[in-house]
This record gives structure tokens, C-alpha cells and sequence, in this order.
């Protein structure tokens, strides 16, 4: 999932320390665990958990019963108010891709599975609107899906199993819907064929697709094209929400998505503001994970990123009932440590690699390999106020929480340090390209990314580059982002573990055949297309999950050594404020905050 740079959507920590976003990083397939772990509790051990993988857990527990668990000392009513300099693209469950516009989500969409944040510190993979983790064929090109009883959307019409199927349909129209991830293109029955339900039969699409069908209104069965044994995980995202096929409003779906979940949509102003309000049809005796505590979300966006932490920090009035998932500017520190907001201030680990993703269709090799040469790594850190709390430098693809995660330094600067300007300025000169043009787009309503912006310009300047950046309404430089048109040929963004396991890296945005497939998105904004690297992902993708993880790190390091599509610039530590009559505040790196369906009001 994709994380932007200077918006420190990863998140937090808290009661629980947890370091990683969750799922399963290899080993047997989730019924195959769920399966161990009853076979153990009828045997009176200790439940199975799946593999560790940089330093947190996942157990597979497809007997989940509902309700969820009460939070200790949890009390119902009041307003919990989310402040935050980021300004969400999108709320369409088919497009929804950024960490913070997934945490968001959970409040409102529920999906086949879901990953539970439990008390003590880890995360288990469970059913949600199944009955359990899917039942599979031996080689994993079969799944089916078997929905609860009893499940309702807002306006009190049945979940049906249609509704579902529609949504995986749904997420095949990348061209009108674009931004959303792009699994089912790689591993699904005919995706890369299959345009989804707006065009017509004779252009690809239509609703008559082989890949999804529906036996009866509680049964959903999906077929692969190649074995995908990480299906359950992915099912985790809202492009497995149920949609029905009458109520989607196509591109305007996103302002007032049908809800499932315990909130729902009350009004939304795009890149200002959207309320949530309870769902009176959400039973939460159908729901495993989530709560419904507070009686509103206020969510407001696009703040000034430094007057919201002082906010947080003095802790008046309705601030005492907010929180951000904003990381706390350097320049705020001395505000807090060894003072009272300190113990209303999270940290933990990220799952996040931030990158500068280069153009390679734009940026030739050798120019890549200056940009790296030059970058200014400690300036832009201190301009985007990071401290020790929000980041350690990075010199690989893979975050470091990957299972299989091996660390190289390739270009030799750690991560660290100001770039060699006069290095990379000879490096052009050699390859004939001093004065290329480096161009960007960022927010000028956003301090912060417009005093970035500005470093980054005075200091590739100083290295022989020329420099051109973009001003735009931070609620649309996602799009600008996502836009292969577009002029700029350097993204700032960063890429979070969709579950633990190179599987969600490589093939989710290195895959140079997503680029045909995606006329007017960028999942692969590095824009790399080389034979030898899809044949490498097609390989490790068919390897057994166990084997699949040192391959995947040294694919890693061949693909810096070869093509440079990316600048690693640190994997993302989490951190935030809180108000002080905020309570169920928990690390939830998978939701890259707080995990908002734990929150309530203290009254």
C-alpha cells in the first residue's frame, strides 16, 4: 500500500508494541494453520502462530466468534476528532490504496477477512463478513467464500454474495477506477484480460467474468490463473467490500461509499473534511473486530501540520478528544519530552520503505545512478522536521520488517549524509546530461512540503541538475502521483507491506507489465519495464512461500544494482499525539495510526 513522503501517514505506538503490519510471511496457507491450530486447542497445546517475521506475530484464527472483545474500561458516546495534514484522494473501497484512506475505511467497509489487533500485541487474521478463512483447492487456484448470516448495509438491504462478486469485478476497471491495487491482475482467472464491468463484452468487459461466480447469495468462489495462497490476506482490503451493482455510483462512489460496517458516511467535503456517524443496521454480533464506542469521527485534513501537534500538545477544550496520525515535527520536541504531552506521544516501528521512485521511461541509467549519488538525504529530513522518532535511514527496496529482509548499501552513504554534489556533477558531465531536468509536484498549501521542495531544488541545483517544481492543492498531488502523463518524472512517496512478504512488493509495483495494464494509473511509478525482472517476479511468485524469501531480498539488491528505479530514503519509524480524554489508543502499524474501531471518549 502506498505511503506519501512529508504526510508521516505511518503511524504509532502505544499499550501494545508491535512492529510491523500483519499477515502471513510464508509457510502453509491459512486454512492449513487455522486447521494446526484447532487440531492443537482440541489436544490442550497452545494455538499455532505463523511465521515471526521482523519482530511481530500473526496467528491464524478462523474461529473468531463475534461480538469483538470489549476494550477495558471502554465507554460509549462522544465526538473523536482525527487532525491531519493529509487531505485522502479517495474513499472508493476499489481504489483506496494509502494507508491512512484503508485505517479510515475499516471504520465504515468490512471485507471477507480482517486482520485484529488483540491485547497481547498481536495480530490475528479472522473472518469478517466469512465464515471462515476460505476453503481451498490443492494448488490454491480455487477459493471459496461462505458469507454469515444475518449481515446488513446502512439503509438495512442484505449483504448477498452478488454484491461481493460485483466489488471483484469491480476492481478490474482500472481505467475509470484507477489507484487501487492490482493482485487480481497478476493472479486472478483472465486479469489480464478482463477490463472489468463498464465496458463492453466486445472491449474485455461486462459482467460475465470466469474469475468470480456465485453458487447462491451466501457463496462466493474465485479461480486463479496461478497459485495464490496468500489469498485470505488479500482479502483483508475493501476491493473485497461488498458493492451492489444498483447502488454504485461509479467515480463518485468514494463520497458516500454503502456502509457495513459500525460508522457510515454523514458528510464529506474532498481534501476538508468527512463525519462518520453510527450505522444502526451493524450488528455487532456478526463482527469479530471492530467496535462502536464513540458516536462520531470528525476527520478534518489539510491542517497546518504544526498548529494541529501544538493543539495536541496544549490538550484544551475538544483537543482533549482529538488525535493525529501525523508524525511530531522535530521543532516540537522540546514541548514534550520529559513534560506531560510526552506520555500522550506513540512511537514504534513502521512497515514502510520511503523511496524516490525515478522515471525510468524519463531519467536514462546513468543520470538515475547522479540522483542517488547527489541526494541530500539529512537536509530534506531536517526541512520535513523528522527526528529519530519518524525514521532510520534505509538502503534497500524491502522494509526491514520483511521476513527474509537482507541489508546492503550499495552506493555507500548508508541512507545518510548530505550527497557528494560535485561527484554527481561529473557523473552528468561524463554522460553528456549536466543540467537535466529533475521535476515534482507538491503541496503549496502545505508548509512543510513547500520548505521541502526548496531544499530539494537549492541542493540538486548545487550537483549540476536542473530543477522544476509543480505547486498544486495537496488534495490533488495524489492523482498528480498516480498520473503516468503526467510531466513530473520523481515521486516522493513511499511503499508499506500489504502483509508481510516480498509478494506485495515486487510484483505490486515492480511489474513492468501493470504499466499496459494501467493506462491511467502508476502502480508501477518507477515505470520499469525490463524483461529479466518480470521473468524473475514470475519465478519467485511460483516458488513455495518458505522459498520465496531470500529470493525475493536478492531481487532486491539485482534491481539496484541494475536499473536504480528507486532512491531508498529511510523505513518509516511511527509516531503521534493524543488528547488526554482519548482512550484505546494502541500501535496499529497495519492501519499506519491508531487502530480508530479501538478509540472511545472518556466522559
Amino acid at each position: 500500500m502506498t505511503r506519501m513522503r512529508w504526510r508521516r501517514l505511518a503511524a504509532a505506538a502505544g499499550v501494545l508494541a508491535l512492529g510491523a503490519t500483519a499477515a502471513c510471511g510464508g509457510g502453509a496457507s491459512p486454512s492449513e494453520k487455522a486447521q494446526e491450530q484447532q487440531k492443537k486447542q482440541q489436544q490442550g497445546g497452545s494455538s499455532a502462530e505463523a511465521p515471526k517475521g521482523g519482530g511481530f506475530d500473526v496467528v491464524l484464527d478462523a474461529q473468531a466468534k463475534a461480538p469483538a472483545k470489549d476494550i477495558a474500561g471502554a465507554q460509549k458516546g462522544g465526538t473523536a476528532t482525527v487532525l491531519t495534514a493529509a487531505a485522502p484522494e479517495t474513499f472508493d473501497p476499489t481504489r483506496a490504496y494509502y494507508i491512512d484512506s484503508l485505517a479510515v475505511l475499516r471504520l465504515t467497509a468490512r471485507t471477507l477477512t480482517a486482520l485484529e489487533l488483540r491485547a497481547d500485541g498481536k495480530y490475528y487474521l479472522v473472518p469478517d463478513l466469512a465464515t471462515d478463512l476460505g476453503q481451498h483447492n490443492a494448488d490454491y487456484t480455487e477459493w471459496k467464500f461462505t458469507l454469515k448470516d444475518g449481515l446488513k448495509y446502512e439503509d438495512g438491504s442484505p449483504i448477498k454474495a452478488q454484491d461481493v462478486a460485483y466489488a471483484v469485478k469491480r476492481s478490474f476497471a482500472t481505467e475509470e477506477l484507477p489507484g487501487g491495487p492490482t493482485y487480481q491482475q497478476s493472479y486472478f482467472l483472465d486479469g489480464t484480460k478482463y477490463k472489468g464491468p463498464f465496458k463492453s463484452k466486445a472491449n474485455g468487459g461486462g459482467l460475465d467474468y470466469p474469475g468470480v461466480s456465485t453458487p447462491d447469495d451466501k457463496t462466493v468462489v474465485l479461480k486463479m490463473a496461478k497459485p495464490f495462497p496468500d489469498l485470505a490476506y488479500y482479502a483483508t482490503f475493501p476491493v473485497f467490500s461488498p458493492i451492489p451493482q444498483a447502488k454504485d455510483t461509479k467515480d463518485a462512489y468514494g463520497n458516500k461509499p454503502l456502509a457495513a460496517g459500525p460508522y457510515k458516511f454523514d458528510s464529506y467535503q474532498k481534501g476538508k473534511r468527512l463525519v462518520l456517524v453510527k450505522n444502526d443496521q451493524w450488528d455487532p454480533n456478526t463482527d469479530p473486530v471492530r467496535h462502536q464506542y464513540v458516536d462520531k469521527y470528525d476527520f478534518k485534513f489539510s491542517q497546518n501540520p504544526i498548529k494541529l501537534q501544538e493543539q495536541l500538545i496544549a490538550d484544551n477544550g475538544p483537543d482533549q478528544t482529538a488525535i493525529t496520525y501525523d508524525g511530531v515535527d522535530s521543532s516540537l520536541l522540546p514541548k514534550i519530552q520529559g513534560k506531560e504531552p510526552e506520555k500522550r506521544m506513540l512511537t514504534g516501528d513502521g512497515t514502510c520503505t520511503d523511496f524516490i521512485y525515478l522515471d525510468t521511461r524519463r531519467i536514462p541509467l546513468e543520470v538515475r545512478k547522479a540522483l542517488v549519488t547527489a541526494w541530500p538525504f539529512d537536509s530534506i529530513h531536517k526541512a520535513g522536521g523528522d527526528s529519530p522518532f519518524t525514521y532510520t535511514p534505509a538502503t534497500t527496496i524491502l522494509p526491514k520488517v520483511t521476513p527474509g529482509f537482507v541489508k546492503y548499501d550499495l552506493f555507500g552513504n548508508g541512507g545518510k549524509g548530505d550527497g557528494d554534489p560535485a561527484k554527481a556533477k561529473k557523473m552528468l558531465e561524463k554522460a553528456g546530461k549536466l543540467g537535466f531536468d529533475v521535476v515534482w509536484a507538491y503541496s503549496n498549501d502545505n508548509d512543510i512540503a513547500a520548505q521541502v521542495s526548496a531544499v530539494r531544488s537549492q541542493k540538486l541545483k548545487a550537483a549540476g541538475f536542473k530543477t522544476t517544481a509543480i505547486p498544486m492543492p495537496r488534495d490533488q498531488v495524489r492523482a498528480e502521483f498516480d498520473n503516468p502523463k503526467s510531466k513530473i518524472n520523481i515521486r516522493p512517496l513511499g511503499w508499506c507491506l500489504d502483509w508481510p512478504s516480498g509478494t506485495t512488493v515486487f510484483p505490486a509495483i515492480f511489474d513492468g507489465r501493470l504499466i499496459a495494464l494501467n493506462p491511467t494509473s502508476a502502480p508501477n511509478k518507477s515505470f520499469l519495464n525490463e524483461p529479466d525482472i518480470n521473468a524473475e517476479i514470475d519465478r519467485i511468485s511460483s516458488l513455495p512461500l518458505d522459498k520465496q524469501e531470500p529470493e525475493w531480498a536478492k531481487l532486491d539488491k539485482t534491481m539496484m544494482q541494475k536499473y536504480v528505479p528507486v532512491i531508498p530514503v529511510d523505513y518509516n519509524k511511527t509516531n503521534f499525539l493524543f488528547g488526554s480524554k482519548l482512550g484505546g489508543v494502541v500501535l496499529d502499524p497495519f492501519s499506519g495510526g491508531p487502530d480508530f474501531t479501538k478509540l472511545y471518549v472518556k466522559q
